[in-house]
């Protein structure tokens, strides 16, 4: 599976592109939206691993410019957010979030999140 990791903490996003490739995953990290965007426009994903809070495009408003372009690529949202409000609930699933992952989160946590949004 083609997997784009989106964060602007460089460490997080290359870690854990890593660990993905690491499992047979073809997986590369991008560090701001725009560059995620250009990635996507480029190479095409199947899925992409978001951080809510980025530099410049925010992790919203990248999936939704994503969604526009890449209907089929799939999504999971990373938030240090312990809650997300109603609101940014229902707009991510309007969006056709895959799946949320709280930081701090567990490479078995990743695991099993793929695995699910691969079926």
């Amino acid at each position: 599976m083609k997997i784009l990791v989106v964060d602007d903490n460089r460490l997080l996003a290359t870690v854990l592109a890593d660990h993905l490739a690491a499992l047979g995953h073809e997986a590369v990290a991008a560090f701001d939206g725009h560059l995620a965007e250009i990635f996507c426009d480029r190479d095409g994903y199947d899925l992409v691993v978001l951080d809510m809070v980025l530099p410049e495009i925010d992790g919203v408003d990248l999936l939704e410019r994503l969604r526009k372009k890449h209907h089929h690529c799939r999504a999971v949202v990373i938030t240090g957010f312990s809650e997300l409000r109603d609101k940014e609930t229902a707009r991510l699933e309007q969006l056709g979030v895959s799946d949320v992952l709280e930081k701090p989160f567990s490479f078995s946590d990743v695991d099993a999140i793929v695995e699910r949004v691969a079926i």
